[in-house]
């Protein structure tokens, strides 16, 4: 039918047919008109489907049937023209997805770049709240020399991280560790922001080792800032955190620079960390102290002191 529900209800649907608790009366069908939903992967009866919707002028119909006429794909051949007529139908009635294409479209991703129209359509895809916008117009603002441009692009990189964009929480995290976009330096946001970032990120993502050593730094000041120094208190220690973060940062595609920095920044720990035992505080001496091969952050004089 072409109707909407709202993303608590679809959601709670979507759960309710994980744990195999739906009725099967209303399996596979619509919730609004309970016909028979077409089945996934079948693009030659979602695709008459869609373009019935398209002809009828509805929106999301258009903005999905244009896409695909753009990049020629699910038995839809490519035609740019057509493409590009249905995205502005669509983009005339401020659907923020078709607006956030016609940006993708004018960045020279499928059509000859064209600067002006490609702000134009980003900007107003991320001012109605598009989260991919939001984070694509924050990065162009933030490669930018513009006036206001940081603040711009701290704006919309805030906006998206809202959103729980990984990217721009990332981005976020980095600005508070080094006082950039206007910011004042906050370990603690700098820490938050890093965590947040890889709760829905996998190793290997764009941010993935700038934002470790950013979580390794921000864990190990700010414990030094918090404990004034002491960083051996029982069950406060971040030296294993930190450490972690750190060599996971060297498992990414780091600047040679930044590569050297954690590179000395893990030097630096484990040298001190090594020379006395983690419990007793006893120094190593002759004999070298045991590493814990678990966290590989503690140093022990034997099993007795782990």
């Amino acid at each position: 039918c072409g109707g909407w529900i709202c993303k608590h209800c679809g959601d709670e649907r979507n759960a309710k047919y994980k744990a195999e608790g739906f009725d099967e009366m209303y399996r596979n069908k619509c919730p609004l008109c309970r016909e028979q939903m077409p089945i996934e992967g079948d693009y030659k009866e979602i695709g008459t489907m869609i373009l019935k919707h398209a002809n009828k002028g509805r929106a999301w119909a258009q903005m999905q049937l244009g896409t695909w006429y753009l990049r020629g794909m699910n038995g839809f051949a490519l035609d740019k023209q057509k493409g590009l007529q249905l995205l502005e139908q669509a983009a005339d009635q401020r659907d923020p997805d078709a607006l956030f294409m016609m940006a993708l479209a004018y960045s020279g991703e499928m059509l000859e770049r064209d600067e002006s129209k490609y702000m134009y359509y980003l900007k107003e895809a991320a001012d109605l709240g598009h989260r991919d916008a939001q984070q694509q117009l924050a990065k162009t603002y933030n490669a930018r020399r513009w006036n206001n441009a940081k603040e711009k692009s701290l704006h919309y990189f805030t906006l998206a991280a809202s959103q729980g964009d990984a990217e721009a929480r990332g981005m976020l995290g980095h600005n508070f560790m080094r006082a950039e976009c206007g910011l004042t330096e906050s370990l603690i946001l700098a820490k938050h922001y890093s965590e947040k970032y890889f709760e829905d990120t996998v190793e290997g993502d764009p941010c993935t080792p700038v934002s470790a050593f950013n979580l390794s730094l921000a864990l190990f000041h700010l414990s030094f800032k918090r404990y004034e120094g002491i960083m051996e208190i029982p069950g406060h220690s971040p030296i294993p955190k930190s450490l972690f973060w750190a060599r996971r940062a060297l498992k990414g595609d780091l600047k040679v620079e930044t590569n050297d920095l954690v590179i000395k920044f893990i030097s630096m720990i484990e040298t001190k960390e090594k020379s006395r035992c983690t419990n007793c505080r006893k120094e190593a001496g002759s004999s070298p102290l045991k590493r814990c091969i678990r966290c590989l952050g503690a140093w022990y004089c034997g099993k007795e002191c782990q």
